[in-house]
C-alpha cells in the first residue's frame, strides 16, 4: 500500500525565515553566476586577456637586457630619469613602474630609473692628453665636463691638457663639474691687427682683446653718413704685425 508523507512547516516560519533565506541564496547565487561568467568566462571567450601580458622584474639588470625582457613582452621602454645609487652599478636598472608581475596591455610603455653608479669618484688624470681624449676619459670615468680654458704654455703643444680644476685625483661628487685647462701654445710676441673699419665700438673693443691687443685712444670725429659710434679709422693697418699688447687708437664717428 503507497503511503503519503508530507511535512508540515508552521505558516509563521515559513513567510518570516524560510522564504526569506531561499530568496537570498537564489540572489547570491545569480550574482556569483554573473560574476564567475563576466570574469572567467567571456574573457577567455571575446579575447579580452589576450592584449593583457604580465610585466617582468629588471630592477638590477643591465639596461639593454632590461630593455630586451621589455620587448619580448610586447612592451616598450622609457627612462625616466637617471640617478646614484651606490648598490647598483652604472648603467643598470634601478626600478620600474608598473612593478614586477602587474598586468597591463601590450605595447605600454614602462619607466625605468637607471643607475648612475657611484656618486663619490676619482676625477681622472687627464694631463697631457688632447681635449678629445680628455672629453672621453672623463665621462668614462661618470664626470661633467665644465668650462675648458683656453691658455698660452711654452711646454705643451697646442690642445693638450695642461691640468683640470678640481685637480685630478680628487675625490669628489661626480655632480661636480670638472674644468679644463687647455694650451694654445706658446705666447707669441706679436698680433694682426684686426680691421675695425665699419664696425661698433662695442665689436670693435671685443676684436682688440681677443687679438691680443689693448684698447688705446678713443677720439670722436663728427660724420652724418655714419651711425654714431662707428669705427671711422684706427691707428694700425688692418693686416699688419705689432708687438702683443700694443695700444690701437680709433676713431669713432657722431653726429654734432
Amino acid at each position: 500500500m503507497k503511503r503519503n508523507y508530507t511535512i508540515s512547516i508552521p505558516a509563521g516560519f515559513f513567510w518570516k525565515r524560510l522564504l526569506p533565506a531561499m530568496a537570498l541564496i537564489g540572489i547570491f547565487g545569480s550574482i556569483g553566476g554573473i560574476l564567475v561568467v563576466d570574469r572567467l568566462i567571456m574573457p577567455n571567450v571575446v579575447g579580452v586577456n589576450r592584449d593583457v601580458v604580465t610585466v617582468p622584474n629588471v630592477v638590477r639588470m643591465p639596461f639593454d637586457e632590461g630593455r630586451e625582457a621589455f620587448f619580448k613582452a610586447g612592451l616598450l621602454t622609457e627612462v625616466r630619469g637617471k640617478e646614484y645609487d651606490d648598490t647598483i652599478p652604472e648603467n643598470f636598472i634601478v626600478s620600474q613602474n608598473p612593478e614586477a608581475m602587474s598586468r597591463v596591455k601590450k605595447g605600454r610603455k614602462i619607466t625605468v630609473v637607471v643607475s648612475r653608479g657611484e656618486e663619490i669618484g676619482i676625477i681622472p688624470d687627464v694631463r697631457n692628453v688632447t681635449e678629445r681624449q680628455a672629453r672621453i676619459i672623463m665621462k668614462k670615468a661618470g664626470f661633467t665636463l665644465g668650462k675648458v680654458k683656453k691658455v698660452f704654455s711654452d711646454g705643451k703643444p697646442v690642445d693638450i691638457v695642461i691640468d683640470a680644476f678640481p685637480a685630478s685625483g680628487t675625490t669628489t661628487s661626480r655632480e661636480i663639474e670638472v674644468d679644463l685647462f687647455v694650451s694654445k701654445g706658446p705666447k707669441p710676441t706679436h698680433a694682426e691687427v684686426p680691421n675695425l673699419v665699419g664696425e661698433s665700438l662695442k665689436t670693435a673693443k671685443q676684436q682688440i682683446v681677443e687679438s691680443g691687443l689693448v684698447v688705446g685712444a678713443i677720439s670722436y670725429q663728427n660724420n652724418p653718413s655714419l651711425l654714431p659710434g662707428t669705427i671711422i679709422s684706427q691707428s694700425a693697418a688692418p693686416g699688419s704685425s705689432v708687438p702683443l699688447e700694443s695700444k690701437l687708437n680709433l676713431v669713432v664717428s657722431v653726429i654734432r
